[in-house]
C-alpha cells in the first residue's frame, strides 16, 4: 500500500447539539434545534483529505461497541481506506458531546482506557505500507513519539503533529520536548501561547521555529500563521458562509494544509490558504467534516481574488 499521508489518531463519535436559545443551566432543560451524530477526532482529517483526493491511510483502532461501529460504517460509506484498521473484541468507546453556542463550544467527553496493544498496532501499521508523510492528531510524549517518528523518517517521510487540549498544557515546558522529533507542528493560537509562554503569535512562532521545520498556528477568525527558518507568513481566514459550528474546524484545516504541503508541494502561503478554505467550509455545517470541500471547490475558492 502506498499513501500520500498516513494518519495516527483516535476515532470519536461526535454528537452535536446546535441552535440552543441559551447555554444550558443547572436545573433547567434546554432544547436544541438540531442534533447531529457524526465522526470526530481523526475521522475529520481523514475524511477531508479523502474528499480532496489524497491517498490517505488510517490505522484506526475500533472496539466492538456501538460507537466504534457507527464511525467505522460511516468511514466505509465515505470510501475511506480502512485496510490498516484494527477491530478489537472489547469496547473502545470515544464519545464527545459538543454544544456550540455564541461562536464557541463546550465539550463533554468519555473515553475508555487505552488498550495495551494500541501503540503496537500503530507501530506495526507503519511497517505494512509506504507513505510520504505521517500525521499525528494530537500531542504525543517523547517516549511514545520517538519510535513512530524514527520509523517514518527511516522511510524518508516527514512527520507532523497537532497539539489539542492535552494535559501537558498544565506544564508548558514539558510540551516542547517532543517537537524535535517532528517536522511540522500545528497548534491553535491558545495552545501555542501556552506552550511558548508568550503573549502574541509572532513571539510564539519565534519560539517554535528553532524546534521544527515548519510551525503553523491556527488563529480562527484571524486566519493562520506559519514560520519557517525565520520567515513568517500569514493567510487571512476564509468566510465561505454563515458560521454554524466550529467543532473540528482545526482538524479540517490540518487536512487542507497537509494536502497543499505534501500532495501539491505548494508554498507555505498556499498551504495556509488551503487550510483556511477547508476550515471555512467546516464551520458552515454541524460536524467537522460534514461540509468539507472537494478538490474542485478548494481550487475555486483558492482562485478567488
Amino acid at each position: 500500500m502506498q499513501y500520500d499521508i498516513l494518519t495516527l489518531g483516535d476515532y470519536f463519535f461526535d454528537q452535536i447539539f446546535s441552535g440552543l436559545p441559551r447555554f444550558p443551566v443547572l436545573g433547567c432543560e434546554t432544547y436544541a434545534d438540531e442534533l447531529v451524530t457524526t465522526g470526530g477526532g481523526m475521522y475529520i482529517t481523514v475524511a477531508t483529505l479523502n474528499r480532496l483526493g489524497a491517498r490517505v491511510g488510517w490505522p484506526a483502532y475500533f472496539g466492538c461497541d456501538y460507537y466504534s461501529k457507527f464511525v467505522r460504517d460511516l468511514a466505509r460509506c465515505r470510501d475511506i481506506d480502512l485496510s490498516l484498521a484494527q477491530v478489537a473484541d472489547h469496547p473502545f468507546r470515544r464519545v464527545t458531546t459538543s454544544i456550540p453556542y455564541g461562536g464557541e463550544r463546550a465539550f463533554v467527553t468519555f473515553a475508555d482506557p487505552i488498550p495495551e496493544d494500541w501503540r503496537t498496532h500503530w507501530l506495526n501499521s507503519l511497517d505494512q505500507c509506504d507513505f510520504r508523510h505521517l500525521h499525528l492528531g494530537g500531542w504525543t510524549s517523547t517516549p511514545e513519539l520517538r519510535p513512530l517518528a524514527d520509523k517514518a523518517h527511516a522511510k524518508g517521510a516527514t512527520v507532523s503533529m497537532d497539539c489539542q487540549d492535552v494535559r501537558c498544557l498544565l506544564e508548558p515546558p514539558t510540551c516542547m520536548g517532543p517537537l524535535s522529533l517532528v517536522d511540522v507542528f500545528l497548534p491553535n493560537a491558545r495552545e501555542a501561547l501556552i506552550i511558548t509562554e508568550t503573549t502574541d503569535i509572532e513571539s510564539a512562532l519565534h519560539q517554535l521555529m528553532p524546534q521544527v521545520e515548519v510551525a503553523v498556528i491556527k488563529d480562527g477568525a484571524n486566519g493562520a500563521w506559519a514560520g519557517r527558518r525565520g520567515e513568517i507568513v500569514h493567510a487571512p481566514a476564509v468566510s465561505v458562509g454563515p458560521l454554524v459550528d466550529t467543532t473540528g474546524a482545526g482538524d479540517c484545516f490540518n487536512a487542507g494544509f497537509l494536502f497543499g504541503y505534501i500532495v501539491e508541494k505548494a508554498p507555505l502561503a498556499k498551504c495556509l490558504q488551503y487550510g483556511n478554505i477547508c476550515g471555512g467550509f467546516s464551520v458552515t455545517g454541524v460536524g467537522g467534516a460534514t461540509c468539507a470541500p472537494d478538490y474542485a471547490e478548494l481550487l475555486a475558492w483558492a482562485e478567488k481574488p
